[in-house]
Order: structure tokens, then sequence, then C-alpha cells
């Protein structure tokens, strides 16, 4: 296979669509948001309908909600330890 020209890996939610950029990301699905936080690369974030994106880098998370603008945040330890000990990390 062509990596050139396959598509790229998405994760879709009912609230967003995240794309990986060579990384190590977590995706966390409640049913009013869908949040994101990138552990190593790059994340592109993006609302499933409507305008905007935002590009993740390591540290950062966004949570996507409707209505909501998409802000990237450092997340706090807590924050993160709590949502990587889920994956088993």
């Amino acid at each position: 296979m062509d990596l050139e020209t396959s598509r790229p890996f998405q994760i879709r939610t009912p609230h967003a669509i995240a794309s990986v950029r060579g990384t190590l990301y977590a995706v966390d699905v409640s049913p009013g948001a869908t949040a994101v936080f990138v552990v190593q690369g790059q994340v592109q974030v993006g609302r499933r309908t409507g305008p905007g994106t935002v590009l993740l880098r390591p540290g950062e998370g966004v949570d996507v909600s409707p209505g909501a603008p998409l802000t990237v945040r450092r997340w706090p330890r807590e924050r993160v330890s709590r949502l990587l000990s889920r994956f088993g990390r």
C-alpha cells in the first residue's frame, strides 16, 4: 500500500473528528461532548458539522461540545492521569 495516498486514520464521534498526525492520543466520548488529548505527536480536531479545526500538540487537549468554541488548553496532570489510566497508561 502506498502510504502517501492512503486515507488518514480518523476517530469520529457525534461531536468531533480527530485525525492522526503520527501520534499517541486519547479520545473520551460522553453523551454531551468529546475530549481529545495528545501525548505525543499532533492531532487535528474539528467538529463533525460546522467550521473550525484546531491542531493539538503534546500536553494539549480540547473539549468539543455543541455551541462551545474549540479552545486548546494544556490539561492539568490530574485530568491526564485520570484519562490515560483508563487505557492502562
